[in-house]
């Protein structure tokens, strides 16, 4: 059964890592921290972590990596997700593994991230006058 989890746990990785870094070209990284809530194993913990999100712009959702430090354990929980990047704020979705081996989990993160507003529509351009 180990070695199953061990065998899942390396796959979502070797699947994640190439997703995360397939993400447009003119996309910006940003770092964010927060609060994180995981739920598994029939237990709720809470904890801090730090993401990086593979854009920058607000209003948008982005993937996300992070690590997370679980207060009642007292262990580390590496994650990989999904965000929403509000107006120098981010809400999200994860799955987590315990680097202790404690398994996979569901958690939900909340907290700060320096985004950027998103670009301005070019100005329309004035007609060309209309000549006899």
């Amino acid at each position: 059964m180990l070695a199953i989890k061990q065998k899942l746990r390396l796959l979502s990785m070797t699947c994640a890592v190439p997703a995360l870094m397939a993400g447009p070209a003119m996309a910006d990284p940003s770092v964010g921290f927060g609060l994180s809530i995981k739920f598994g194993s029939g237990v709720v913990e809470t904890g801090v972590g730090i993401r990086v999100f593979s854009d920058d712009e607000e209003d948008t959702g982005a993937a996300s990596i992070g690590l997370d430090y679980m207060f009642q354990s007292q262990s580390w929980r590496g994650t990989v997700g999904v965000a929403y990047l509000g107006d120098n704020w981010f809400a999200g979705l994860d799955l987590g593994f315990g680097l202790s081996g404690s398994g996979m989990d569901f958690g939900v993160s909340l907290g700060g991230v320096d985004t950027e507003a998103p670009a301005a529509p070019p100005a329309p351009q004035q007609p060309a006058p209309y000549t006899f």
